[in-house]
């Protein structure tokens, strides 16, 4: 992590991300998820329950309602949008400056705020599943050599739906 990082990050809680991401990258579809993976969803649902969750508008309007449990913040350029049962904030920064009074918030999409967290993110959730959809949102590239991988759960697959790994990274601390 640079200093300028260092210094972006002070006070604020950490920051994880969590996402699905096939083989090619891909997250989505038409403002949707392209796959309904039960494992993934309970996943998802057990690893950000109790934290709060931090999105972009066009997540917050495919999912079109608060998850329970979680403290839901979405993040518009539209200093005017409205997200009825959730917080607004301009920005990534702004949305991290509402959660100092926790220890960890998660970044659930989409592939604009993802790329945005990406480089303040000490962990990655990520399902990595084992295919090659169509899509129109990908994932951020990242160099897997700022993390090291911290536990991988396979998953076989099962009729129509593909086999996938839960995977977590964590932001390996390197000297220079």
């Amino acid at each position: 992590m640079n200093p300028t990082q260092i210094q972006t990050t002070q006070g604020l809680p950490r920051l994880a991300i969590i996402a699905a991401v096939a083989r090619n990258g891909v997250i989505g579809r038409g403002n949707g998820l392209i796959w309904h993976l039960p494992a993934d969803l309970a996943h998802f649902k057990r690893v950000t329950l109790g934290h709060p969750i931090l999105m972009g508008r066009k997540t917050w309007e495919s999912i079109g309602r608060p998850l329970p449990g979680r403290r839901n913040i979405v993040i518009s350029r539209d200093p005017g949008y409205v997200a009825r049962g959730a917080e607004s904030a301009g920005s990534l920064q702004e949305a991290l400056a509402l959660c100092t009074d926790v220890p960890e918030v998660f970044v659930v999409g989409g592939a604009q705020i993802y790329a945005e967290a990406l480089p303040l993110a000490q962990q990655l959730w990520l399902t990595e599943i084992h295919a090659e959809p169509q899509g129109d949102a990908r994932f951020p590239a990242w160099n897997r050599a700022d993390f090291i991988e911290a536990s991988r759960d396979p998953h076989p697959a099962q009729g129509d739906l593909p086999a996938f790994d839960f995977v977590l990274y964590e932001r390996s601390v390197r000297t220079a």
